[in-house]
């Protein structure tokens, strides 16, 4: 299914932008993983994209996973959106109790030979996008790179994202308490952390791309890599930046 079609149907359904879902869709034509996981879907607007640019390619699957708490949160949901474009065959929704790091557990144990202590890796991409927590989402990189191929990526969101940011009216964001965070902790991007000081330094990976703009970051897991390579990249023309600073120029 085409990238204009998924688009004209589920644009207005948050939460991914067009420019990150065209990286996406466009990443999936390009290498053709052959099995893609997908942490924390909100509505699955992302997903879509995802199943459609599988569906285009000729083969794949999808994996999604989500808390159950918030499944009657977002509506339409994941599977209302999957149903209505026909995209729902190769995709798999698991719905956790207490979050997706006991899923990346299952999965862990389900694919080790115990016998040699060794997990088999499973995925050829995976998109982490749930708390933005340091405790949690440092567990969940070592435990999706148990589970990644040699050559797969990995994308998180909301790289510079801060708990300062949140709505604070609420008392939580996504089950983390406000309140039980230092001030450090609220304004550190949680996120980039993780991304500097536990992905870059990892031995593994070697290729990383910041797309500072879209607040999207990638890593790439090779084996034993001689250099470590960052790219910088701006999903938006000069132009585009020309004309918004001229916008803030007039308002003021």
């Amino acid at each position: 299914m085409t990238f204009e079609h998924v688009y004209n149907k589920v644009k207005d359904v948050p939460y991914i932008s067009k420019n990150n879902a065209k990286s996406l869709y466009d990443f999936i034509i390009k290498n053709k993983p052959s099995h893609i996981l997908e942490l924390g879907i909100a509505h699955g607007t992302a997903s879509c994209y995802m199943a459609a640019a599988l569906e285009e390619i000729g083969g794949g699957s999808l994996t999604c996973v989500d808390l159950i708490e918030v499944k009657d949160s977002f509506k339409p949901s994941v599977e209302e959106q999957l149903n209505s474009l026909g995209l729902n065959n190769n995709v798999e929704i698991h719905r956790m109790q207490s979050g997706y790091n006991w899923f990346l557990h299952n999965d862990i144990k389900s694919n080790s030979d115990n016998a040699h202590n060794i997990c088999k890796p499973k995925y050829d991409l995976i998109i982490i996008d749930g708390p933005k927590n340091w405790t949690i989402d440092s567990s969940s990189f070592f435990l999706c790179d148990k589970l990644l191929k040699e050559n797969g990526w990995i994308i998180w969101d909301d790289y510079k994202w801060t708990y300062s940011r949140a709505d604070l009216r609420k008392d939580a964001t996504d089950g983390i308490s406000h309140r039980r965070l230092s001030e450090k902790e609220l304004t550190t991007p949680h996120i980039k952390a993780i991304f500097e000081l536990l992905v870059m330094q990892h031995p593994n990976y070697g290729n990383f791309i910041i797309q500072e703009d879209s607040d999207w970051v990638w890593a790439n897991k090779i084996k034993s890599p001689s250099a470590k390579k960052i790219k910088y990249v701006h999903s938006h023309s000069i132009s585009y930046y020309i004309i918004q600073k001229v916008r803030k120029l007039i308002r003021k």
